[in-house]
């Protein structure tokens, strides 16, 4: 998973299934020794995500745990 991919909510997680494009990521302590240009993800990881749609209590843009997410389309 990276920025830019279009991703969804894992089936479960919420009441309907969110779609939206990563705008960033959020790793506390995570040290970066990828150099490929792909982030390196582990369970505790957060995307920054703006959605298809708003939501009435975060907008459309807001926090998810990288490990409630599924990648539908890689970005370039």
């Amino acid at each position: 998973m990276k920025v830019g991919d279009l991703v969804q909510t894992i089936k479960g997680w919420s009441y309907k299934t969110w779609t939206g494009v990563v705008l960033e990521f959020d790793s506390p302590g995570l040290t970066r020794l990828d150099t490929s240009g792909a982030e390196p993800i582990t369970k505790e990881d957060w995307a920054l995500v703006c959605w298809t749609e708003a939501s009435q209590i975060d907008g459309q843009v807001f926090w998810q745990p990288v490990n409630k997410l599924e990648v539908i389309s890689a970005g370039r």
